[in-house]
């Protein structure tokens, strides 16, 4: 069974090693799936409480993310969706256990996923 909770978040970068026109400075109000899997609690019937798994991710990815140049964040020189998502499940992978995929939506039309290596 999984267990999917949404997140927004804005910020802003630019990104150097592209040619196009997202190498100027831009912003994005982006969109963010985390979903779990595992099985429900014999006590609680839970998986894992929601409220538990938000504040995980807000403490270990949104309080870095938010409102932030992503460029400054060291591991994110050139933060592309795809760069920005390995990065989100390297913070989360040990503290989410059963974290399955991380979607990750740059516009409402584009996104990218990960899944772990």
């Amino acid at each position: 069974m999984d267990l999917d909770v949404e997140f927004d978040f804005c910020c802003a970068h630019d990104l150097p090693n592209y040619e196009g026109i997202c190498r100027r400075l831009h912003g994005h109000h982006y969109r963010m799936l985390i979903s779990i899997t595992g099985r429900p609690d014999a006590h609680t019937g839970m998986i894992m409480d929601f409220e538990d798994l938000r504040q995980i991710v807000t403490e270990r990815v949104l309080d870095l993310v938010d409102h932030r140049y992503l460029n400054e964040i060291p591991g994110l020189e050139n933060p592309t969706a795809e760069n920005m998502i390995v990065l989100f499940w390297n913070r989360l992978k040990e503290s989410l256990p059963g974290l399955r995929e991380i979607r990750l939506w740059e516009t409402p039309a584009y996104s990218v996923t990960y899944r772990g290596d």
